[in-house]
């Protein structure tokens, strides 16, 4: 962080971006797009300089426009590292379902045994997570039922039992 560079935009009519590194070193950009219906997704391998599309983009991640989370978690005992996702997981407004997913492999999929419905209410929206310890994920959302809603979620709950 002593030095910064400005890259190049990955795509128009995005805000709210999160980025993660992956296994393999390219940068991951997920953003809000304000189209609606789903998040748009890329990845670059200089640094922002140039960036595509990545395979999951507008299509594996459905959301009403609204601000999400992405975190990439080291598990011990897995080969790569681990993506979680947060955000209220419907195409369509009202916001709701506010829902945590995680990816094995590198967001190119999310599988359903791997969603953790948190908040099925309406009016569920931005999110924010963190790793509390290695085998803790907090969460601090809107949440249905109060302003802000913060939670402790144990890992395994979410990845399942990996030794």
């Amino acid at each position: 962080g002593q030095t910064w560079k400005i890259g190049t935009g990955a795509k128009s009519n995005t805000t709210e971006a999160q980025v993660v590194q992956l296994h393999d070193g390219a940068l991951m950009l997920n953003m809000r797009d304000n189209r609606g219906g789903a998040r748009s997704v890329y990845v670059t391998h200089d640094m922002g300089q140039t960036w595509e599309a990545h395979r999951s983009s507008r299509s594996a991640l459905p959301e009403p426009v609204c601000q999400a989370s992405l975190i990439r978690v080291d598990v011990q005992g897995l080969d790569r590292p681990v993506l979680l996702f947060s955000n209220p997981a419907v195409p369509d407004k009202p916001r709701r379902n506010m829902t945590i997913k995680a990816s094995f492999d590198g967001g190119n999929t999310w599988p359903e045994e791997h969603h953790l419905l948190i908040d099925a209410g309406e009016s569920a929206g931005y999110s924010s997570l963190t790793m509390i310890d290695k085998n803790t994920v907090g969460i601090l959302y809107e949440g249905s039922r109060a302003n802000m809603t913060f939670m402790r979620i144990p890992l395994a709950e979410i990845i399942g039992q990996h030794d």
